[in-house]
């Protein structure tokens, strides 16, 4: 035998023969092998008394009676060539675009149905007013039919009109198909080869009605479910495992939901579940997986399994929560305020825990109810307190949330320099931007300041008092002994500590003595004659209690409690949200009225005083003797005026005091006075016509964008038509034009109304947030950032809102960020 011919490599020409004979062999061998969809038998579903034939794969599995081939090597292969095959035709359907004319569609793979179902019916309905396409009949002698938008709604019994959304149209045709039974249906119809019998209509309804409609029509439903797919198992599975992960998210979301609308911190000193220190959030976590078996199952699987192992429960996951449900807070008190159009900004700022100056921003607009709402935004930090810089981030914040700062129509501040100043405070800087934006000094600040200035700078009695007031305050709250002491079980009311910011506040001290001024004088006369007591204890409590043996202490503590009592009750009605421009400004003009009738009752406080406190000393200018001056040679002791006793006190101190507030109410008074004449037409029912059309008039050309010269025209009817209103306040105005419909009727007035309401009194809400701003970032908690403090900030103090809003989305965009699986 040659061995070089045993050795000898085939050729080329060999190596082609031979790769040819083995895909002839394998060509005839799939040929011969039975489809895969044979193996099995076709599944019948059951629902709504319709039995369907699946238009895919069976769910269950052959019977043994049926005949089946053997499974050998040759078949299996044959399955993965098949299933080869099947993707390459996949992909090449995949990067093909299925046509929106389903008379171009053809036969339809599996794959074809899966891209069509996946565009959805939409896609191909091809709604259109007019059907040119679908013409038929003779042109000639004018008798055609087309398709009209009546065929493809159908009139049930009670006379609703009901789309018929499972008609698709073909452009190039003009015939009209069944979606469901051309994608699901094995059978030869009208409607899936190409329907257009215009002449006879009721087909339609005798196709929609028969059973082999209904079958693809419930097909299609479950297919959109993914049921009778061949991934359907491996979709319900993620369908699962998505439900679960959402339903834990719910719980976090309740519980950051709970914390943050009521200011409460979130951690503790460590993060593990069981521990007593793991703070809020995980504590009420374990709590509630004490009633809730689904909570308690996840704790213990997937609780503390380090890190790799998701379970939604760590600090990270929260905070993440709470910028988004911050955020979304946010989005929605900006959508209200685009909704409303009209708003005015409130601004202030204080230092925080960490001293970081936080300037907070507060936003007054009318709700689409018609009720005056001043919604909280947030805090920014702020490193300059110039106008100029202070008006940038006012027009950041107003961008930020998608206003327009030319629909600003007022701003309300303190009365500092760099908020209030005419030439380079924050109100002119923002002026230079809209000048619309009208400057409205807090009420409540002007009134604080009208009692500071008739107490520190005008009488000096009047400091002196209330020195003596804190004295005696800082006296008895020394110690417990004292307090316990001084106030006994009978006395109800108890001293306060001064306030230099809230001034209206020092009501509640001079009520307290004024109604106990004689047992605290025999309290601390106790106090005073007790040798148990330490030696400058007594002598505090004998000086105290002489200064309260003074008929001058007695007086004024009975003036300036019932002064500072209308004071208070005025302070309180201008901090309220709702208070309207119109409504303060008659606030301050009937306190100033009040005011200055107490010049006549001098002689009545007088006589109180001595009945009320038991004082029966005379005035100190009467007990001493009266120093003489000195006399020049052109002078004579004739001339000179001595008072003495009540005179001289009502004179140097009574009327100096009375004065000094009627001077500072006046002087406030008129901040406001531009502004609310301006909108007095409004509610002037009794001004004479060509008075009104004036200031109608004025009115419109100080907001020529938006009011324009039937203003007046429109006053006088609406004048007529709420003449039988008892209650003519601006808000109620405003509400009965919305109730009774009449924004089209008088626009001009409902626009006044709302400018008007905008307009801001105080800006006492944005005082308030700093309350909360103390709990939120406390001594415990000043390395929190910027971020989460607004949102805490914003969820807890807008908490009502808060409680209204659904975050059930933001667990699937959470989700959706959060998944590591990519989508093809």
């Amino acid at each position: 035998m040659d061995l070089s011919s045993i050795n000898k490599k085939p050729s080329g020409h060999a190596k082609r023969k031979k790769k040819k004979e083995k895909e002839e062999k394998e060509a005839t061998a799939i040929k011969n092998v039975m489809p895969i969809n044979s193996f099995f038998k076709k599944a019948r579903i059951e629902e709504e008394g319709f039995e369907l034939a699946s238009s895919n794969v069976s769910l269950e599995a052959p019977s043994t009676s049926d005949a089946q081939p053997e499974l050998t090597a040759a078949t299996i292969l044959t399955g993965e060539n098949e299933a080869a095959s099947m993707n390459e035709e996949q992909a090449e359907q995949g990067n093909s675009s299925i046509s929106e004319d389903p008379a171009l569609w053809g036969s339809l793979t599996e794959s074809t149905r899966k891209e069509i179902l996946f565009k959805g019916i939409s896609a191909f309905q091809n709604r259109a007013a007019k059907y040119p396409a679908s013409r038929r009949g003779n042109e000639a002698e004018g008798k055609t039919r087309s398709l009209t938008n009546d065929a493809l709604t159908r009139r049930i019994y009670n006379g609703e009109a009901i789309p018929r959304e499972w008609i698709i149209y073909s452009p190039s045709t003009g015939d009209i198909f069944c979606f469901p039974c051309k994608v699901f249906s094995q059978c030869n119809n009208a409607f899936i080869a190409g329907f257009s019998d215009w002449k006879h209509p009721e087909r339609i309804t005798e196709h929609e009605m028969s059973g082999e409609h209904r079958r693809c029509m419930l097909s299609l439903a479950h297919r959109s479910k993914h049921l009778g797919t061949v991934d359907a198992s491996l979709g319900r599975q993620i369908e699962a495992e998505g439900q679960y992960w959402k339903d834990v998210l719910r719980r976090v979301v309740a519980v950051i939901k709970f914390l943050s609308e009521r200011g409460l911190p979130f951690r503790g000193d460590d993060e593990l579940l069981g521990s007593p220190h793991n703070g809020n959030y995980l504590g009420i976590l374990e709590l509630l997986a004490q009633f809730d078996p689904f909570l308690k199952e996840h704790l213990q699987k997937y609780g503390q399994k380090g890190r790799g192992k998701p379970s939604y429960l760590s600090s990270t996951i929260c905070e993440e929560f709470i910028n988004l449900m911050g955020e979304k807070t946010k989005q929605a008190i900006a959508t209200e305020l685009q909704q409303a159009k009209y708003f005015s900004v409130i601004v202030d700022s204080t230092p925080d825990m960490s001293h970081v100056d936080q300037l907070t921003f507060v936003f007054r607009f009318v709700s689409e109810t018609g009720k005056v709402v001043e919604r909280f935004i947030g805090f920014e930090p702020i490193h300059s307190h110039t106008g100029s810089s202070l008006a940038e981030c006012v027009i950041k914040m107003v961008s930020d949330l998608g206003l327009d700062l030319s629909n600003c129509r007022g701003q309300a501040y303190d009365n500092a320099s760099n908020m209030s100043g005419k030439y380079n405070g924050l109100q002119a800087q923002l002026k230079k931007n809209n000048p619309l934006m009208h400057y409205i000094p807090c009420a409540a600040h002007s009134l604080n300041l009208v009692g500071v200035n008739s107490v520190e700078n005008s009488c000096r009695g009047a400091s002196q008092f209330f020195d003596f007031l804190q004295s005696l305050y800082a006296f008895c709250s020394a110690s417990t002994h004292r307090w316990n002491k001084v106030f006994t079980a009978d006395i109800s009311l108890t001293l306060k500590s001064l306030s230099c910011t809230r001034w209206s506040c020092r009501g509640d001290s001079t009520r307290a003595l004024s109604e106990n001024y004689a047992k605290i004088a025999s309290s601390l006369q106790m106090v005073a004659s007790d040798d148990e007591e330490r030696r400058d204890t007594r002598r505090e409590a004998a000086a105290l209690c002489n200064k309260l043996e003074k008929l001058e202490t007695a007086l004024m503590t009975m003036f300036w409690d019932t002064v500072l009592q209308r004071f208070k009750l005025t302070s309180n009605s201008l901090q309220k949200r709702e208070m309207d421009l119109m409504t303060a400004v008659r606030l301050l003009e009937s306190l100033h009225t009040y005011v200055a009738s107490l010049r006549g009752q001098f002689g009545d406080f007088e006589t109180s005083a001595r009945a009320i406190t038991g004082v029966t000393q005379a005035y100190q200018s009467e007990t001493h003797r009266v120093s003489k001056r000195k006399t020049f040679d052109d002078e004579t002791v004739d001339n000179e005026v001595v008072l003495t006793g009540s005179k001289k006190f009502q004179v140097e101190t009574f009327n100096v005091i009375i004065d000094s507030l009627l001077s500072g109410l006046k002087k406030r008074l008129d901040a406001y006075k531009d502004i609310n004449d301006r909108f007095g037409v409004l509610f002037d029912m009794d001004c004479a016509d060509t008075d009104l059309f004036k200031r109608a008039n004025a009115l419109s050309s100080s907001y020529p964008s938006d009011l324009d010269n039937s203003l007046s025209d429109e006053l006088i009817q609406f004048r007529s038509f709420v003449s039988t209103e008892q209650d003519k306040t601006p808000a109620n105005l405003l509400q009965i034009v919305q109730r009774n419909g009449l924004q089209t009727t008088f626009p001009n007035v409902f626009v006044a109304l709302r400018l008007f309401l905008t307009l801001p009194v105080s800006n006492c809400e944005g005082e308030r947030s700093f309350s909360q701003l103390k709990r939120i970032k406390n001594e415990l908690r000043t390395t929190m950032g910027q971020k989460r403090l607004s949102a805490l900030s914003l969820m807890a103090i807008e908490s009502e809102l808060v409680r209204e809003l659904d975050f059930e989305d933001l667990i699937c965009n959470f989700a959706k960020k959060k998944t590591r699986k990519k989508n093809f």
